[in-house]
């Protein structure tokens, strides 16, 4: 008996037992999304966790704090500093409240319906049988280690009881939180983008790459990593020019 005729023998893992394999046994966690591509668990999982600390954080946060602090993180000149903060303090709390929870949760969406589109083009390059919906799941399980991220930032809300917390500060798990800083604002705005789950979700996309279409590790790295890096890259030439 082949291993495919196994992989379509096999029972429903579960949506709990999945998410408990994506950390710890993820080959299964792979099999079980190949051929059950279940979506909607995933997706409102990290869209409501991440909706429910935004609105958190926008409900506990010093307003005045908040703006002054969003200021002096950004590049705007001195002259411009004043008019920029009126512009801000004409928004309410609640604005800010909205557009964090909707930019949070499109932002969420958006990117993880560009990398499902392209995973799925470069599989259909390489004749695979795997389509969108397939890369759409994969992509929305391996998001699961951003829940880390999330949790973090919970217990970091819960020990500013004063709202003093800077949209910067708020992952725990971030480059620039665990200590890699730089003198160059740019370069450290890469390091606050970038995040311990975010390494790791993208490790185990690779991972279910390769084992989807049975290819090599360089092949796997070379098709999950290059938007990474060409997106990095940009970022990091206009950084240090």
């Amino acid at each position: 008996m082949t291993d495919s005729t196994q992989a379509a023998g096999t029972a429903p893992a579960g949506l709990i037992n999945t998410a408990i394999n994506i950390f710890v046994s993820p080959s299964e966690a792979f099999t079980e999304l190949q051929q059950r591509p279940s979506k909607l668990f995933p997706l409102a999982l990290i869209l409501l966790c991440n909706a429910a600390v935004m609105f958190w954080y926008f409900n506990i946060v010093d307003f005045e704090w908040f703006i002054d602090d969003t200021l002096a993180g950004a590049n705007i000149d001195a002259g411009d500093m004043e008019a920029a903060r009126e512009q801000m303090a004409s928004m309410s709390q609640s604005t800010f409240k909205i557009f964090g929870i909707l930019g949070s949760v499109f932002g969420i969406l958006f990117i993880s319906v560009l990398q499902a589109g392209y995973l799925s083009l470069t599989s259909a390059l390489s004749g695979s049988g795997q389509k969108f919906g397939n890369w759409f799941s994969l992509v929305l399980w391996t998001g699961l280690p951003f829940l880390l991220s999330i949790i973090g930032i919970a217990v970091n809300i819960l020990l500013s009881p004063n709202g003093q917390l800077s949209t910067y500060d708020l992952d725990p798990l971030t480059l620039a939180n665990l200590g890699m800083q730089s003198s160059n604002g740019s370069v450290t705005s890469i390091f606050n983008t970038i995040s311990l789950p975010m390494i790791w979700g993208i490790a185990l996309t690779l991972m279910g790459y390769r084992q989807w279409l049975d290819c090599s590790l360089i092949k796997a790295a070379t098709v999950v990593l290059a938007p990474y890096l060409l997106i990095l890259s940009v970022w990091a030439y206009f950084a240090l020019t």
